[in-house]
């Protein structure tokens, strides 16, 4: 917030300029394109002698604020070089297509901490290392399924399989593989034909693969709206409504067909708020607001035994469905009124 105020003004210094009435939004012909989040930018311009004098335009706009450009991370590079923006690589290819892929630095980043984190995980039961790699994994990838990550998806679920089958092996040494596999692996998503799903099989927890997320594209913000101008509020909770949870296919219908609310109350089931805006914190959302939201008693899904079969399970509050159905006193319980 206090670097989104002072920083206030930014792209103004910089030249952009946006053109109004049916066009609103879009950058003016010859101006530079700019792109901040915090005290991340990077302007785009037309040739590198304009991208020179918005980097001397910037740096004299931000010296009377006691601000200054990290030189070391400060470069002008040709777009078909390409460059690394928040964890992001942006390159133009040689056939024209401009396209935007997980960074090479953020895949070995993850791909380190998920070796880690099995090594620390020897020892342990199939259950703890689900509740710690499944919002690792799915955090990281709700973050980047908005760009060209099928074939980054695919080799991350491949090395996940080769990280789950050596932590399997080591616990079971004396084991013979085939033992191995029909302990740990199987088809736990009922809705994929797919039976080398790492998962628990006394509880029915599993592995997600990063290979089935769906790629969901990004819906470009309109012209300079910021999500800390009041007027614009309605506009920031028309997107987060479409904004799309990183949850299993079937909890995602249900969500829709409900338009994400309670069938008991009517209220929303998941809070409406500002998507996260990194792998840490996608996977701190799953770890806590939908852990608590979906696995941990506060949403529940209820089936009507009397309602069509295409209708009979829908999601409401745990809160809900425990005040509409209060729990059964014991068989020999006595309930007697206070005087």
């Amino acid at each position: 917030m206090l670097l989104n105020i002072a920083l206030h003004g930014l792209e103004e210094a910089a030249g952009v300029r946006y053109r109004t009435g049916i066009h609103a939004g879009d950058v003016r012909d010859g101006c530079p394109a700019l792109t901040r989040y915090a005290d991340d930018l990077v302007a785009c311009c037309h040739s590198r002698e304009q991208a020179e004098q918005v980097k001397a335009r910037l740096a004299e706009w931000l010296e009377p604020r006691g601000l200054a450009f990290n030189e070391a991370k400060t470069r002008i590079v040709s777009l078909s070089e390409g460059f690394d923006f928040l964890g992001f690589n942006l390159r133009r290819y040689p056939n024209g297509k401009l396209l935007i892929k997980p960074g090479t630095t953020a895949i070995k980043r993850l791909r380190e901490r998920l070796a880690k984190e099995f090594r620390a995980l020897r020892g342990a039961n199939v259950a703890a290392v689900l509740a710690k790699i499944v919002p690792i994994t799915r955090g990281w990838v709700a973050y980047y399924r908005t760009v060209v990550s099928a074939k980054v998806f695919s080799a991350l679920t491949d090395y996940l399989w080769k990280l789950t089958y050596k932590w399997a092996c080591w616990s079971h040494q004396n084991k013979p593989r085939h033992w191995i596999v029909g302990r740990y692996f199987g088809k736990f998503n009922k809705f994929r034909n797919d039976r080398w799903t790492f998962g628990d099989k006394e509880t029915g927890a599993y592995l997600p693969k990063p290979a089935w997320t769906e790629i969901v594209r990004h819906t470009p913000v309109k012209g300079s709206a910021s999500p800390d101008d009041p007027a614009l509020a309605g506009y920031w909770a028309q997107r987060r409504q479409k904004v799309r949870p990183p949850l299993d296919s079937y909890t995602v219908r249900l969500l829709s067909r409900q338009d994400g609310r309670c069938s008991l109350c009517g209220e929303n089931l998941l809070t409406p708020d500002q998507p996260p805006q990194s792998p840490q914190g996608w996977e701190h959302w799953l770890m806590w607001v939908t852990r608590q939201a979906i696995k941990a008693d506060y949403l529940v899904h209820r089936d009507t035994a009397s309602a069509a079969r295409s209708h009979r399970t829908h999601l409401v509050h745990a809160t809900c469905h425990r005040s509409k159905h209060p729990p059964r006193p014991a068989g020999n319980t006595v309930l007697q009124q206070a005087t």
